[in-house]
């Protein structure tokens, strides 16, 4: 498990590092002005915002609704909400999932959100889709976390969030294992 501000903190960290690892194979393909990457009025901060705001959303319905289809839960089994000391939103399935569906279930925002946004940029040359893939890549460094931390569990193994910090509950494992 990590605590929430830990993970938050490291994932500030992979944002520091990550933007320019992103950002350099589109600047080397489109010779990309970083000039007009810039939100220059208040107009494109409060989009800029809002944007986040509901991607942040649309990052958890995504979450949700691959938990419901993909991992066969009733939407009764999910949870929604967000842990306002830490201003981190959620989706948290309320039942264990084997480990091979719950990577799934984890890895789905950063797929659709993030990658797929992200490589077409790369071969369209569009600045809006860099700045959406960018983002949603690097806003999935929680994701990113749990998928390592599962490293090392079979794909049968049942896992579940952990209620309150970054990391899962292994079901068949001993009580006492949590990570």
């Amino acid at each position: 498990m990590i605590p929430t501000l830990k993970a938050q903190l490291y994932g500030g960290l992979a944002f520091l590092l990550g933007l320019p690892l992103l950002v350099l194979p589109f600047y080397l393909l489109w010779s990309l002005d970083f000039e007009t990457l810039k939100p220059s009025t208040l107009t494109e901060y409060a989009l800029l915002i809002a944007g986040f705001l509901v991607g942040s959303v649309i990052h958890e319905l995504i979450h949700g609704l691959t938990a419901f289809w993909y991992g066969r839960l009733n939407w009764s089994d999910i949870r929604f909400g967000v842990q306002w000391k830490s201003l981190t939103p959620y989706c948290h399935p309320i039942r264990a999932l084997p480990a091979k569906t719950y990577r799934v279930v984890v890895a789905m925002p950063l797929i659709v959100l993030g990658l797929i946004p992200y490589a077409v940029a790369l071969l369209s040359g569009s600045v809006i889709l860099l700045a959406l893939g960018v983002f949603f890549t690097l806003a999935a460094s929680g994701d990113l976390m749990i998928l390592w931390l599962m490293r090392s569990l079979a794909d049968e193994q049942r896992v579940q969030d952990h209620p309150s910090q970054v990391g899962l509950l292994v079901s068949e494992a001993r009580a006492a294992d949590q990570i």
